[in-house]
């Protein structure tokens, strides 16, 4: 997004930052004061403890050079939360440029678990101050904070080994570390099949440089080679396949943007492969540029389409205030630009485009049929460009919806009579849950929006491809969702895989999983999550209606408190909606009975033809006042009916913990008035910790959270 940084509120032309680290930025510096609300890049703050406390959701803390204790504060707050810190800045241009070598940001007193996110952000780490004030700081790799997953796993009861999930099974993970650059970030990514041996790769964009990755053989990814680039948290790739007549064989390259300053445009020459790849070119008619896009291809094999020429859509560039560029790709390696968007055009942060053959064109200028239009997804609204005539574009709309806050990116219907929209922002300014908006195309003058989906969680929604019926959308702190868009104004979730686990809650943010490839011919599905790099997985989403599924508990146990009231079992229909299929479930008593801890539960739960949707049992437990140890139950399901099967475990064992007060013997000196009587009473709350209670004759009540 375009960087406002000026006092005065002046937006610069400059490049657009890709997540919302600009817009109401607090501003740090050793020798500033913690007197002001940060928010001047001319009187800074001294702390980045006291610029959190003045920031708001969606707001980035930047750090210039120096050494701040983080002692006590958690790291999760600045590295994952809506609130984001960041080192590497300069007051010399404004903290305007992110240069981490040039200025070094150095935390101490922050768990060296958190190196790599650290180092993502910017900083370096060092174990105490007096190790920073001598140079002796760490930048290597660092372990990362959630385990590496290596075998093959299907997901069963809600879990694929470690990720939680539906109707996706884990095939492979390529963590930062395994990578040969040692990138302590991963940004987006892209993948073709090479129709020279139908071999597949993934092209994952760095914080360093640009790696191919061969995933023919999914479970077993390969880097074939990395080609470095300007170091940045933000790199795009694209992928470009063309048949060399002369050479009797397919070329094929790939086109990658960042916005670190001085990089250009990067071509790579991927026809080495299997085997190598190589940096060819990198255009210099602009310096930097956030996202780009080829028009007019199949986006699995990257070919241009039967009677159609491609085109590469360059967005947020620091050219023209980052309105759109296209260029030729008549010659693949050396792109040629043939115009750029009218004067007094907005900054473009995504792109896709709609090739209309059907009685729509009539709605274009007079004479393009088919019609070619560019979407530009330009922060504010979704505008609409005739691009039949390079030369001569004519804007046909401009169309925005009313809780928009970043309008990020999108990708139309199969049929392209409808167009998907991310904002960004705003589940993380607005607290909104997870929000997906539909345009209706029907009028390309005159477009509609609705909102097609709200989720139940406030996970950032990101990028999302269209592919047959499906909506593949990567969710940062939630991963692959995958949506049936038979109905696109009514999109329905029917698959996930969460990559991103720790911190666990999924709720807004921009860390994990950033971009998604669903276009292989093979059916592997790419995700590249930022802090856990490039996942390799199998969806069945495509394949539900032909099986009736398996229906089972997710997860295979719970521990309660006795005073919880309810306790709820999830269950879910998996690996298939046809049909209508049925269960039964029964409570059975173990060292906890029904008499006395529990009321006794049975039934059935049906699922609908095409229905998958989560469905309970509650049990209500019983809160007794008699202390007594832990105690167990189960759940059992048994008969499955309309051609299902139990997934997994047919028993769900649920343990209630005991929350009685012990029983406490009379006070040395219960006699005389004047005694203190403390009582506590540990309450055990589910999922949420325990509090300690306290109270005393002298001095009241206390609470203390343990």
């Amino acid at each position: 997004m375009r960087r406002c940084l000026w006092v005065t509120l002046l937006c610069l032309s400059a490049v657009a930052s890709a997540h919302d680290d600009t817009v109401g930025a607090r501003f740090v510096q050793t020798d500033g004061a913690n007197a002001t609300d940060c928010l001047d890049h001319d009187v800074p703050c001294q702390s980045i403890q006291f610029a959190l406390s003045k920031a708001q959701a969606g707001n980035t803390v930047k750090a210039a050079a120096g050494i701040y204790d983080m002692t006590g504060i958690d790291p999760a707050t600045f590295l994952f939360g809506s609130i984001k810190a960041a080192g590497g800045y300069s007051p010399d241009d404004h903290f305007h440029d992110q240069d981490a070598d040039a200025n070094r940001t150095i935390l101490v007193g922050v768990d060296p678990r958190y190196r790599g996110a650290m180092m993502k952000q910017g900083f370096t780490w060092a174990l105490d101050r007096a190790a920073a004030a001598k140079g002796f700081v760490d930048n290597s790799p660092a372990p990362a904070l959630q385990a590496v997953q290596s075998a093959v796993t299907s997901c069963a009861q809600g879990f694929a080994g470690q990720f939680p999930c539906r109707n996706v099974d884990f095939l492979a993970q390529l963590p930062l570390n395994g990578f040969s650059s040692k990138p302590a970030s991963a940004a987006n990514l892209w993948g073709f099949v090479d129709l020279n041996d139908n071999r597949e790769y993934a092209v994952i964009g760095l914080r360093n440089g640009t790696a191919v990755v061969d995933v023919t053989d999914p479970a077993n990814p390969r880097e074939v080679g990395t080609v470095t680039g300007n170091v940045s948290a933000w790199r795009e790739v694209k992928v470009y396949q063309y048949r060399d007549i002369a050479a009797n064989r397919y070329r094929a390259y790939a086109y990658i943007t960042t916005e670190a300053p001085t990089s250009g445009l990067q071509v790579i020459d991927l026809s080495g492969l299997p085997n190598t790849v190589a940096l060819a070119t990198t255009l210099t008619d602009t310096g930097r540029q956030h996202t780009l896009y080829i028009s007019n291809v199949d986006y699995g094999t990257m070919v241009v389409k039967p009677g159609a020429e491609a085109f590469l859509y360059v967005a947020g560039s620091d050219i023209n205030s980052g309105s759109w560029r296209v260029y030729s790709l008549a010659n693949p390696a050396q792109p040629a630009l043939i115009t750029a968007a009218p004067p007094g055009s907005q900054y473009m942060h995504d792109s896709t485009s709609l090739y209309i053959t059907d009685a729509r064109a009539s709605q274009c200028e007079p004479g393009h049929d088919p019609c070619q239009v560019l979407v530009d997804y330009n922060e504010n609204s979704v505008d609409l460009w005739d691009v039949t005539n390079k030369t001569a574009p004519v804007k046909l709309s401009s169309t925005t919806y009313p809780s928009v806050e970043y309008t990020h990116s999108g990708w139309p219907t199969t049929d392209q009579r409808f167009l998907f929209i991310h904002d960004e922002l705003e589940e993380i300014r607005r607290g909104l849950s997870t929000q997906i908006y539909t345009m209706d195309l029907a009028n390309l003058r005159a477009p509609t929006i609705v909102t097609s989906y709200t989720g139940s969680t406030t996970t950032t929604d990101h990028n999302g491809y269209t592919k047959g019926n499906l909506y593949y959308v990567s969710h940062y702190r939630r991963g692959l969702v995958v949506f049936d868009a038979t109905n696109p104004n009514q999109l329905r979730e029917v698959a996930h895989l969460d990559t991103f686990m720790l911190p666990a809650p999924n709720v807004s943010g921009t860390d994990g999983a950033w971009g998604v490839y669903p276009f292989l011919p093979s059916g592997t599905i790419l995700i590249s999550d930022i802090s856990n790099g490039l996942f390799m997985l199998k969806d069945k989403a495509a394949t539900l209606g032909a099986s009736p599924g398996q229906i089972g508990f997710i997860g295979t146990s719970v521990t309660s408190a006795e005073n919880a009231g309810d306790v709820t079992i999830r269950l879910q229909r998996n690996g298939g909606t046809q049909g209508e299929v049925s269960i039964q479930y029964a409570t059975a008593d173990g060292s906890a009975t029904s008499s006395a801890d529990y009321s006794a539960r049975n039934g059935t739960l049906t699922w609908a033809a095409g229905d998958n949707s989560e469905k309970t049992i509650s049990v209500p437990v019983t809160n007794d006042t008699q202390n007594e140890s832990e105690e167990t139950f189960t759940v059992a399901l048994s008969n499955a009916g309309g051609g299902a099967s139990i997934e997994g475990s047919p028993t769900y064992t649920i343990t209630v913990g005991n929350d009685d007060p012990a029983a406490s013997a009379p006070p040395m000196n219960s006699g005389g008035g004047g005694g203190a009587i403390d009582l506590e009473l540990l309450l055990l709350l589910a999922g949420l910790g325990a509090i300690r209670f306290s109270c005393s004759a002298s001095s009241g009540r206390r609470f203390r959270l343990l």
